[in-house]
């Protein structure tokens, strides 16, 4: 078994790696550098001009309108100062040419367009916002503000928590692109219950590893080997947590924020239980259905809108299985 499973594993990276090599830079996603616009500017008259040109910028990155005095004032004094010019001169360097996005997002819209021929892949834009944003997703539009991740290596980041900083790097940006891309094909529903809640998110979960099969599954669900191994020879626990305190039909949105929403840990599980421990499971639940119902299609999962049916058929009952 071990020696059947290093084969298919070695079979997988193989294909990761014809995939990578039989693209051309002329077939890569094209990424406009916005960023190097802005930056160039060398007065308020010229950012007052783009803004014009580009009202979709302002009002979908920064919820301004372009002739907002106020606005116009604040990004020129982000874009001309000397400190943060120092900076952007960092982020440019560390980013080049963006040659590896380019190829990550072509070989995500591919796979999309294979399951779903009508995508239409949205336009992809980079940007420099002095940490005031890191992406924006919509059907027909991408903003990545790049300087979000520089990672640890970078002279200022995002101000965030370390147990959510440590997703500010650049091989999450292609993963979270796609998870929030994969949102349009997941039917949803009025139903509030803590297990709704938990299947919605397991399948964005799952749209992502499906359309990013050489990813690995910490940057998928932004969450450490160490936590995803933790949580898979402790899930007969967890789940036995989420039985007895009858966690699955729980609407209060408090209590559901305790178990979906971000915190360091769960420690109503115990010190050692990551925060989002109820995304993890219903990510479980979702891989489990697909295992144990093959007849049932990708997209025929992706639009299931009864909870309770999906983790009846799953068959999922928080045994820790050999992987």
């Amino acid at each position: 078994m071990k020696y059947f499973l290093f084969c298919f594993l070695a079979l997988i990276l193989w294909n990761c790696g014809q995939e990578k090599s039989e693209t051309t830079t002329s077939d890569l996603v094209p990424i406009e550098r916005l960023d190097r616009t802005l930056m160039a500017m060398e007065s308020k008259a010229d950012l007052e001009t783009f803004l014009e040109k580009n009202s979709w910028y302002s009002r979908n990155l920064y919820r301004a309108f372009p002739d907002d005095t106020a606005f116009v004032n604040h990004l020129y004094y982000i874009i001309s100062h000397p400190s943060t010019k120092a900076f952007y001169q960092e982020v440019d360097s560390t980013f080049g040419e963006l040659s590896e996005l380019r190829k990550e997002l072509t070989n995500a819209f591919s796979e999309i367009q294979k399951t779903y021929p009508s995508f239409d892949p949205p336009k992809v834009y980079a940007t420099f916002t002095g940490l005031e944003n890191d992406i924006f997703v919509s059907d027909s539009l991408i903003i990545i503000a790049l300087e979000a991740f520089m990672g640890p290596s970078g002279t200022y980041r995002p101000d965030q928590p370390a147990y959510i900083l440590s997703r500010y790097q650049k091989e999450y940006i292609v993963p979270s692109i796609i998870r929030l891309l994969g949102q349009s094909y997941i039917s949803s529903t009025n139903a509030s219950d803590m297990l709704t809640n938990m299947i919605y998110l397991g399948k964005s979960f799952e749209f992502t590893k499906t359309m990013l099969p050489c990813v690995a599954d910490s940057l998928i669900i932004a969450m450490p080997d160490s936590s995803l191994q933790s949580n898979w020879y402790a899930q007969d626990l967890i789940w036995a947590h989420f039985v007895d305190k009858k966690l699955l039909y729980e609407q209060n949105p408090r209590v559901k924020e305790k178990y979906l929403g971000e915190r360091p840990t769960t420690s109503e599980i115990g010190p050692s239980c990551p925060g989002r421990i109820a995304q993890w499971l219903g990510w479980r639940i979702a891989d489990k259905f697909r295992t144990e119902n093959p007849d049932v299609s990708f997209k025929e999962f992706m639009q299931l809108e009864n909870a309770q049916k999906i983790l009846r058929l799953s068959k999922y009952r928080g045994i820790v299985e050999e992987e």
